[in-house]
């Protein structure tokens, strides 16, 4: 870790008070005190600034990602917004995923507070469903997409693929517009149905 000047010169100070301090007053030992207070005040404000820039860096290439994939969301419609979403499980995309979650999506949905938290929640649960065999969703069909002012509703088939069955989901997404895109404020499933596929 560098030096600041400041540092140097209470190190100066400190010397100097080690020389001399049976000939100071006692009204010079208050000044000496003064300037090495204000001194190290200073230093501590400038390594507070230092650590908030080594943040700032440390997560400007995560901010970066994070600006692109909301450009990228800004561009969808809501029907397209709900494929997004439901691919992002494919492509292990769970910081995409996270983004496209409005600011009401249920918390027991969520099960996380930070976009951290979300995705090591659900790369957790993507490993656990690898360990039975490989999983995949699709969207097979929307059937309607009813918008009324920032709120819509998007209608899915969607086919989740598991080992030796697929099961067909009849799924219906809120959306809400907002921050400027829209989000799944949540979703609900109307009807499921699961079949068995051959080898």
């Amino acid at each position: 870790m560098s030096l600041f000047v400041e540092e140097e010169e209470i190190a100066l100070l400190g010397k100097m008070l080690y020389y001399s301090a049976n000939h100071l007053t006692r009204r010079e030992r208050e000044v000496y005190d003064q300037l090495v207070e204000n001194l190290m005040r200073k230093v501590n404000q400038m390594r507070q600034a230092q650590r908030i820039k080594n943040a700032q860096e440390q997560n400007a290439p995560q901010f970066h990602r994070s600006t692109q994939r909301i450009e990228m969301l800004k561009r969808l419609t809501p029907e397209q917004l709900c494929k997004e979403f439901i691919d992002t499980w494919n492509k292990q995309d769970f910081e995409t995923e996270y983004l496209c979650l409005a600011n009401c999506f249920p918390h027991n949905k969520r099960r996380a507070n930070t976009m951290e938290e979300y995705v090591l929640h659900r790369t957790g649960k993507y490993q656990e469903r690898k360990t039975l065999g490989p999983i995949s969703k699709r969207v097979t069909e929307i059937s309607s997409c009813d918008v009324h002012g920032d709120k819509a509703q998007v209608y899915c088939f969607e086919v989740h693929k598991m080992p030796g069955r697929d099961l067909t989901l009849h799924r219906l997404y809120h959306l809400i517009y907002e921050n400027g895109f829209w989000h799944v404020a949540d979703f609900e499933t109307l009807k499921s149905h699961e079949h068995a596929v051959s080898g």
